[in-house]
């Protein structure tokens, strides 16, 4: 058995590291203190690391998205505030110590949820009409915040790069199965994302969060081909535990053909009337 366990570096890039927040499949999180050359008032950051090198080419084509990300004007879009190169690709981002919506650090309230899922969603519109596909619409990058009166507000964070920065490279070989439950099967089967799948995504993201469970029930992280078969041979399950208007919502999302909501926006809209 392997017992080697990584040692936290002192610096990155320039920042200094607090302490690492987590690990997925494409990389680390570290909390951080920025380098006064950025000129930031925020005391701290989040750096993400990628695991694998990339060419100077490939973090050309990470900063673009980035850029472009930044360049959509959406104040419900997680704000990026450097781009890296050192062993590896990576980049800084806001620190919202509320964390998201797969691990809140405080009891939210169901108006707190809705509010943050209208965000997403709305986020998610304005990347769309910048030519922009999220692709990672899930709970875990629904990250929260407060406004100036002490609502609960949402901010979209971690674009899926690791299509930018290695173009190719198929889903399924990028994503752990708890990410792929956020998958439409569409995406699965080979196809690229677009409003269409990622309205998808947020009927699967508004799903688990309002019912505690995903459409194809709990999901055996560690296999991620078992997951992959059962998504692409099992109908989605809406749980009885939603309200009507809610259920209504999540079945317009994953419905297929011209029966799915066509936009963000339009699911965004719902979202906020479930507030009503």
């Amino acid at each position: 058995m392997d017992t080697t366990v990584a040692v936290q570096p002192p610096m990155i890039a320039g920042y200094d590291v607090v302490r690492q927040l987590g690990e997925g499949g494409h990389g680390r999180c570290y909390l951080v203190r920025p380098p006064s050359r950025l000129g930031l008032t925020d005391e701290f950051a989040v750096l993400k690391l990628f695991n694998d090198r990339v060419s100077e080419l490939a973090y050309e084509r990470g900063v673009r998205e980035l850029r472009a990300v930044a360049g959509a004007g959406s104040g419900h879009v997680v704000r990026v505030f450097d781009a890296v190169l050192e062993a590896s690709f990576g980049y800084a981002m806001e620190y919202f110590p509320l964390g998201s919506l797969a691990a809140p650090a405080a009891q939210l309230t169901r108006d707190d949820v809705l509010t943050a899922l209208e965000h997403a969603a709305r986020a998610a519109h304005a990347l769309h009409e910048a030519g922009i596909a999220h692709g990672g619409v899930r709970p875990a990058n629904v990250l929260l915040t407060q406004d100036a009166g002490g609502a609960v507000a949402g901010r979209l964070a971690d674009p899926e790069l690791c299509r930018v920065l290695t173009p190719g490279v198929a889903l399924t070989g990028m994503a752990r199965a708890s990410a792929l439950e956020f998958a439409d099967p569409e995406l699965l089967a080979g196809a690229r994302p677009t409003r269409r799948t990622e309205v998808w995504s947020l009927g699967a993201t508004i799903h688990r969060v309002l019912s505690g469970a995903g459409l194809h029930g709990e999901l055996p992280d560690p296999q991620p081909l078992v997951v992959i078969r059962r998504l692409l041979t099992t109908r989605p399950q809406v749980h009885p535990g939603l309200g009507p208007a809610e259920a209504q919502l999540v079945h317009d999302c994953i419905a297929d053909g011209d029966a799915r909501l066509r936009t963000a926006a339009e699911v965004a809209d719902r979202v906020a009337a479930l507030r009503g």
